[in-house]
């Protein structure tokens, strides 16, 4: 079984202020690397930790483009929704949302908050979960998105997350969950989403935490400047 993910792809029509190319064509052509990544690496499941989109109610035009391009993975893509997906940090808004509509066509399948989805390929069984973004992900509630149990029938569990999932503490008045906070979960792996700048792969007590950053870079920040887009493969 193999699986790709990526995540903060941020689809947008316009250039942010700080982009020298064209950002559109930019985000096509990424997409479509990743696709012949996924072809060449014969990967059987594609992940996303959210943020597809730059807001909610992106232009159906350019929904259309990308959902066309989306149906090339042609394997199963799995995801939960960032904040900028949906509206008012509420995941309840999801069918409002152009995200919702690409789940209800049959593009993506969006993770449930707490939905178990057995994955099973090559005789591997794997538990997959997710959370996706609302506005007290971080709060004193955290472990009810970042921590899972495992199930006996599975062989692995994976977990994904779009939140603020750091290594070291963060600037003050902001929301996180640290490394340290959640090395009791179950999980495997845990995958996250909406820090961009991510932290790669960090083990701790024999599980795996990971973030490759967002695979666009949208500010002109000297660490994103420096920073390189990347894919997992696990």
């Amino acid at each position: 079984m193999k699986l790709l993910f990526f995540t903060d792809s941020h689809i947008r029509g316009t250039n942010p202020k700080n982009r020298l190319d064209n950002f559109y064509e930019t985000l096509k052509l990424k997409f479509e690397e990743i696709i012949g990544i996924s072809y060449e690496r014969e990967i059987d499941f594609i992940l996303h930790g959210g943020d597809w989109f730059d807001r909610p109610d992106i232009s159906p035009a350019i929904v259309r483009e990308f959902a066309l391009i989306i149906r090339k993975f042609n394997k199963p893509v799995y995801t939960v929704a960032g904040n900028h997906d949906i509206y008012g940090h509420n995941p309840d808004t999801i069918k409002r949302t152009m995200l919702g509509i690409l789940e209800g066509i049959g593009i993506i399948k969006l993770i449930g908050h707490k939905e178990i989805i057995m994955l099973e390929k090559d005789g591997i069984k794997l538990q997959l979960t997710g959370s996706s973004y609302r506005y007290d992900i971080d709060g004193e509630n955290f472990s009810d998105s970042y921590l899972v149990k495992k199930s006996k029938q599975s062989d692995f569990a994976l977990n994904m997350v779009h939140g603020m999932l750091l290594e070291k503490p963060f600037f003050e008045g902001i929301q996180y969950t640290l490394l340290e906070d959640i090395k009791t979960t179950e999980a495997d792996i845990t995958l996250a989403g909406h820090y961009h700048s991510g932290f790669g792969i960090k083990k701790i007590d024999g599980r795996f935490f990971i973030n490759p950053g967002s695979i666009v870079r949208i500010t002109n920040t000297l660490s994103e400047m420096a920073r390189k887009p990347k894919v997992i493969i696990i």
